[in-house]
């Protein structure tokens, strides 16, 4: 019985691979070459993106050239927020509307897509709750960054963020940054990354 239980849960992940990659080959079908401009086919956005940037993520969306995964923490932090802010609710329709549709480029990231980082790069303990949300789309964000055998994880997942280019972080979240970056994960504002795929669509 928990051999039979064994291999079901193998068969699982196995499948949960596959589609994976088959989503990599279909996005990387989709991306025309732009010269020497790419874009990760994985975006994370944080939870200000959603509230401050939602039309930029609806384009995203529907450009079909991009899958967006929804980390449960920034639900986490959509759900504890909409009561105090309506771009929040309105985040919140929208993303439920999107998973009730099984929209393929939009979804929610699932209990077992997040990579653990290895001890040396982990946020030391009684960090914020900022920092902490910040390594929980970067451990995402590397799982997604692993997920295509023929591409190098560097460039594969993109975290999208509310920081303007210039703006004064905390000593701990330049360093989260420069974490992210160091293990292959871009990070950009995310005005900034739109406007640059729009520039070279």
């Amino acid at each position: 019985m928990a051999e039979e239980e064994t291999r079901r849960n193998q068969l699982m992940r196995d499948m949960a691979q596959l589609r994976l990659q088959s989503e990599v080959w279909q996005l990387e079908g989709s991306i025309e070459p732009t010269g020497e401009v790419s874009f990760s086919p994985y975006l994370v956005p944080d939870t200000g993106v959603l509230t401050s940037h939602l039309s930029l993520i609806r384009q995203l969306a529907s450009s079909t050239r991009f899958i967006i995964i929804i980390p449960q923490t920034v639900i986490a932090g959509l759900d504890f927020s909409k009561k105090q802010l309506s771009k929040a609710r309105e985040a919140i329709k929208y993303l439920e509307r999107e998973f009730q549709k099984g929209n393929r480029y939009l979804r929610a990231q699932k209990e077992n897509e997040n990579l653990a980082l290895e001890n040396r790069t982990k946020p030391p303990r009684g960090e914020d709750k900022a920092i902490r949300t910040f390594y929980s789309l970067l451990e995402c964000s590397r799982y997604f960054s692993q997920q295509s055998s023929d591409c190098e994880a560097s460039g594969m997942a993109t975290i999208l963020t509310d920081y303007k280019p210039g703006q004064l972080l905390s000593e701990p979240l330049d360093m989260a940054i420069q974490v992210a970056r160091s293990i292959g994960v871009q990070v950009e504002y995310a005005p900034e990354f739109v406007n640059r795929w729009k520039e070279n669509n």
